[in-house]
């Protein structure tokens, strides 16, 4: 007697097979982020040293199950395409996630939300980069979807616990659970009560720390919330295209929390607990807000299977032209899904990269030959070409002056991500000399410090020249023979 076809595993199978498709393809053709970089020379240096010891003396602490997750990849080689691998497994098993709490709402709602979550724009971004945010995202929600399983089997409370504490090793801001993961534990796990402690203890060493971050804090109550309103309306900018996600999402949630509060409150409070805080930083950046694709994917999805046990296979149709309408197949340059696979990197201001790899390869054998280097940004020129002889120091997200100075062991004054000396424009170099002024890094100069480098490259030719990036050739200074006679 022949067994019954399990639909479902074929359709996840499918949805998983073209999530991975779409992260991996042409994975390395665009370059490295600055961030991306850094995490990139983290590895590099764990794979060198065991630690993530930079060549500076440096100590890069946080984000250690990524980085070394990271550095086994690059055992493989040091491509751009390795360094990025991780987070696509990241990105498969958030896909996953999402189908384990969709399930939790509905019997499609597992199948939708994977669906939806395979291949929303941001989802797929962000499972291709070298970095820590797609890690992030999946552990923040796993810690939550685990300790709501806890109830039903205290056993994934110690899988919770494991996953809380990835999650804050990751990042700071996931600290926001400990006072959940406690309520949770001494409401509904008490007993395992004495678990508590460990949240209750990383609340307490981290939780100072992470409000730092704010500049709400130090703020009146007026000056807080035009802050926080300024920020927020940075961020819903880059959510235009996608107001009906949005809508959509805030009846998902109503529904969702009459059928499970417990769950629904578990994700969606922390989430806007934290999104407010991120509203409230010194700095703006896309990368920060990422995490909350995840709740807004997730119950937009939760409403379209509602409709769908509701209405019928009717709203097949429905979720078709949701998937494929706002997909870059009609919309290249503002679309939500991700339908034709995309090989560059996300158009986000707040993440700049710089195009080493547009260099020729004669003017890339130059810089890599004996002559003095002298550079701004020093990470991904060091991943792409070699490391420079001087640094520049410059503010990365300005604030002050200098982020970039390092004050090592032996007491030299270094750069923290490469090593390199910094420079002392009381003694510049002896030439010839190349400078690399990536766009990044010289928009981040004071004045004071433009003029600086103005002297630096006086005089020097332009060997290369696109928008993101200048590298100057300053030739060795031939005196007059006639004028020393």
């Amino acid at each position: 007697m022949m067994k019954k076809i399990n639909y479902e595993f074929i359709f996840l199978s499918i949805i998983i097979v073209f999530a991975l498709f779409l992260r991996i393809y042409h994975l390395g053709n665009s370059g490295l982020w600055i961030d991306e970089s850094i995490s990139a020379s983290v590895a590099k240096n764990i794979i060198e040293k065991g630690v993530p010891l930079l060549d500076s003396g440096w100590f890069y602490g946080g984000a250690y199950c990524f980085h070394y997750i990271q550095a086994f990849f690059l055992l493989f080689g040091n491509t751009d395409f390795l360094a990025r691998f991780s987070s696509v497994i990241f990105g498969l098993l958030t896909v996953f996630l999402a189908y384990l709490i969709g399930k939790e709402y509905s019997k499609s709602g597992g199948i939708i939300s994977a669906l939806f979550m395979s291949v929303f724009f941001l989802e797929v971004f962000f499972s291709r980069q070298a970095r820590y945010y797609q890690l992030f995202q999946l552990m923040f929600f796993l810690s939550i979807y685990l300790l709501y399983k806890s109830k039903e089997n205290p056993k994934y409370i110690y899988l919770a616990i494991v996953s809380f504490l990835i999650t804050i090793d990751t990042k700071i801001a996931g600290i926001i659970l400990a006072p959940f993961f406690i309520g949770h534990i001494l409401i509904y796990n008490r007993k395992k009560w004495f678990l508590s402690i460990i949240p209750a203890f990383f609340l307490v060493r981290d939780f100072i720390p992470a409000s730092t971050l704010s500049n709400v804090s130090s703020s009146g109550l007026a000056e807080s919330s035009n802050i926080i309103s300024n920020f927020a309306s940075k961020y819903f900018s880059y959510a235009s295209n996608m107001i009906y996600m949005l809508i959509l999402f805030v009846p998902g949630v109503l529904w969702a929390f009459f059928n499970k509060k417990r769950l629904t409150f578990l994700i969606v409070v922390p989430s806007l607990i934290m999104l407010t805080g991120i509203f409230s930083l010194d700095v703006f950046a896309l990368r920060y807000a990422y995490f909350f694709a995840f709740p807004l994917v997730l119950y937009f999805s939760i409403l379209v299977s509602y409709l769908y046990e509701k209405l019928g296979k009717t709203i097949i149709i429905l979720i078709v032209v949701l998937l494929i309408f706002p997909s870059n197949i009609f919309f290249p340059h503002t679309y939500v899904n991700v339908i034709n696979p995309i090989d560059y990197n996300y158009n986000d201001y707040s993440a700049p990269w710089t195009d080493y790899k547009s260099i020729s390869e004669s003017l890339k054998e130059e810089l890599k030959s004996n002559i003095t280097l002298i550079s701004l940004f020093s990470s991904d020129f060091e991943w792409y070409i070699r490391k420079p002889d001087y640094v520049i120091p410059f503010t990365m997200d300005g604030r002050g002056d200098d982020q970039i100075s390092f004050n090592n062991s032996k007491g030299e004054i270094v750069d923290r991500y490469s090593g390199a000396s910094i420079i002392n424009y009381s003694y510049i170099p002896e030439r010839p000399y190349y400078v690399n002024a990536d766009y990044f890094s010289f928009s981040k100069l004071k004045p004071s410090q433009r003029e600086d480098f103005y002297i630096l490259t006086e005089g020097c030719e332009v060997k290369y020249e696109k928008i993101d990036l200048r590298i100057f050739y300053c030739e060795a200074i031939r005196y007059n023979e006639t004028l020393l006679l």
